[in-house]
């Protein structure tokens, strides 16, 4: 028997196990340790009332996971057990889902899909969801080159009122400032500063050696500062670079000259409520 509940009766440590099991044939598979899944539940914002579980014989066989911030909603993932697909599940849990975000004047969703992924396309789509702008993802050796710029540790807190309008590229749900903000403790950051304060700056996610956001103030371009805050954290490891909007031609020649390798592509859906 099929049954649908909220995630509020479900533990992390069997969202996870879920999570895992959904993903494991995925052409990236997903293998995350539960505090992994917890940081990425605390980053993206899990709201358990929006999201929903489907069981099959009391077995967790589907998961739908949402994300609610004020008036916008995000679905973190979604996937279902390969034993249990074909089963119309993801559909059940996307209806129960949506209900419950209409019914609570939520106005957009969004999420993200790999290109390759046909089938969930084609359930996204049937939803309501258009693709709302190509995403790239790419990953960065360690460098060696020395860095040009003084550059120090920082905390959020110390940086997070000057960042706005660093960057030309709009951040993904995951790299927003609202996300780092609710891992602000956990999170790295390095920062280049002038007379007039913060010039540059860059937030990486440990857990995934993940550069969540890096900017330059305007009147600073050029001057090597980005790649000199990437110098100050290549040590830790190879560097990933998740979401970054495929339009942004300035941004990709940025990562193609500090030497970032292209890894895959992923759609950004949205729709309005």
């Amino acid at each position: 028997m099929i049954n649908v509940y909220d995630a509020e009766r479900f533990s992390k440590d069997i969202l996870c196990n879920a999570m895992n099991q959904a993903f494991s044939d995925y052409a990236v598979p997903m293998q995350l340790s539960l505090s992994g899944f917890s940081f990425m539940m605390r980053q993206r914002g899990l709201h358990r009332g929006a999201s929903f579980v489907a069981t099959i014989d009391d077995e967790v066989a589907a998961i739908w996971l949402m994300s609610v911030r004020g008036r916008n909603a995000y679905l973190i993932c979604s996937g279902t057990k390969p034993q249990f697909r074909q089963r119309g599940l993801a559909r059940k849990l996307a209806e129960r889902s949506l209900s419950w975000l209409r019914r609570n004047s939520v106005e957009s969703l969004q999420t993200e899909v790999m290109v390759q992924n046909a089938n969930a396309h084609r359930l996204y789509a049937s939803l309501g969801m258009d693709v709302s702008r190509p995403l790239e993802c790419y990953t960065l050796a360690r460098r060696k080159a020395p860095m040009t710029q003084s550059v120090v540790k920082a905390s959020w807190q110390d940086i997070a009122q000057e960042v706005t309008g660093f960057s030309d590229v709009e951040p993904s749900w995951q790299n927003t400032s609202l996300s780092i903000e609710a891992v602000a403790n956990d999170v790295h950051c390095w920062a280049t500063t002038d007379s007039r304060g913060l010039s540059g700056y860059l937030v990486l996610l440990p857990e995934t050696l993940t550069v969540a956001q890096i900017g330059v103030r305007k009147d600073c371009r050029r001057q090597k500062i980005a790649s000199s805050l990437l110098d100050a954290c290549s040590d830790l490891g190879p560097l990933r670079f998740i979401n970054i909007d495929g339009r942004s031609a300035d941004f990709k020649a940025f990562l193609k000259a500090v030497g970032a390798q292209y890894s895959v592509s992923q759609f950004e859906l949205a729709m309005k409520l």
